[in-house]
């Protein structure tokens, strides 16, 4: 009995809702509140225009520029120091050049202080047929880099002359 109370006060709610909508018609006395009730003309209204805001002046994110030190020397014809991407946290790359019989990149630093050599290997210069390389620093076995891909992070300690990142090929 309660059930059938809730949905009669339910049906009665829903037809007096949509009468007051103007859907169903309640009668012609009866205004519907959704629509406005005729009033005397007034002055035409005229409509402006909403101030536009200032323009937004949206400057550029700066771009990308890989990290590449000036090198404080006139690099020669066959020295790939402007055609790789590189850097070096303190000191200077002097010279890069590959050679040949070694099948290796050759890197000349100034490394007053310990620092980070970073450099981003070509594959049109250098590769490797397992992907991985084989690092010397001033001629000894160093194992402590990181390589991502073709990048190479090699931490340098004080006084590194001389670095060779040794692959399976060069191409000159």
């Amino acid at each position: 009995m309660g059930i059938s109370i809730a949905i009669g006060i339910t049906a009665v709610a829903l037809i007096i809702g949509i009468g007051f909508t103007g859907v169903i018609p309640m009668g012609d006395d009866m205004p519907s509140i959704m629509q406005p009730t005729p009033s005397a003309p007034s002055a035409p209204v005229v409509q402006q225009a909403p101030p536009s805001p200032p323009p937004m002046i949206q400057e550029k994110p700066p771009a990308y520029v890989p990290m590449k030190s000036t090198p404080s020397y006139a690099p020669s014809s066959n020295d790939l120091i402007d055609q790789l991407d590189w850097s070096i946290s303190e000191g200077d790359v002097v010279a890069m050049y590959l050679d040949k019989g070694d099948s290796s990149l050759v890197v000349h630093t100034i490394a007053p202080n310990d620092g980070e050599l970073f450099v981003g290997l070509n594959a049109d210069y250098i590769g490797s047929d397992d992907g991985t390389f084989f690092i010397l620093v001033d001629n000894q076995e160093h194992e402590d880099y990181e390589q991502a891909g073709m990048d190479l992070y090699i931490d340098l300690p004080a006084g590194a002359e001389k670095v060779e990142i040794i692959g399976s090929y060069v191409i000159l």
